[in-house]
């Protein structure tokens, strides 16, 4: 498991067990039954738009990403009793998770959320497609106060979990951001894990409601 701690403005995750530095990832996608497709094998990084102002916080509820057909109900998830990452559970692979203990979307900071990429049960899961989003594409976060908050990539990269980018992925950002992360890469039949994250990245450019 994973114990994830505050330590100088970046969300540091201590412990690496089942789970990789960077929260809840290993576990994302035990048992692959398919081949995701378009896992990016490095970076692709766009435009940087200019970020909106920082919305007050408010839990997420829901979060829509049409380029790869995501619209999904998200959990809040914080640590467990012993410190480790809470998870969201194998049988339910088409729910996405948001870390509580961290910024909300739409406030200043990294918002992260976190997505299966398959299951031995259910094949694909909602984050399968992760790896081909491209910068650019709309990301559309509902909140429990009735605002939805519009991001839009910037960036999205595969990397190897031994080289997991924490202060890129959680260090503390000036305008309000987003990570969006599963494994991707190979699928390792020995420690039965993916061998990479893909990381995508955005920034708020609005809001409605």
């Amino acid at each position: 498991m994973t114990d994830m701690r505050t330590r100088g403005g970046v969300w540091l995750p201590m412990a690496a067990g089942a789970l990789i530095i960077g929260l809840a990832l290993v576990v994302f996608g035990l048992g692959r039954l398919h081949s995701p497709t378009g896992s990016p094998g490095g970076t692709r990084t766009g435009e940087s738009p200019r970020a909106a102002a920082p919305l007050p916080r408010s839990a997420p509820v829901r979060i829509q990403v049409p380029a790869i057909g995501v619209s999904a109900p998200v959990l809040a998830l914080g640590l467990n009793p012993d410190q480790t990452v809470q998870e969201p559970s194998l049988s339910q692979p088409s729910l996405t998770s948001w870390y509580r203990l961290g910024p909300a979307p739409g406030e200043r900071g990294p918002a992260a959320f976190f997505g299966h990429i398959d299951t031995r049960a259910s094949g694909p899961a909602v984050f399968y497609r992760l790896g081909q989003l491209t910068p650019g594409a709309q990301v559309r976060i509902a909140r429990r106060d009735g605002v939805t908050a519009v991001f839009q990539i910037t960036a999205v990269e595969q990397v190897p979990k031994s080289r997991f980018p924490t202060q890129r992925v959680y260090g503390m950002t000036a305008e309000p951001t987003i990570r969006l992360i599963s494994c991707g890469g190979d699928f390792n039949r020995a420690t039965g894990h993916y061998n990479d994250n893909i990381i995508a990245y955005g920034v708020l450019t609005g809001s409605t409601g």
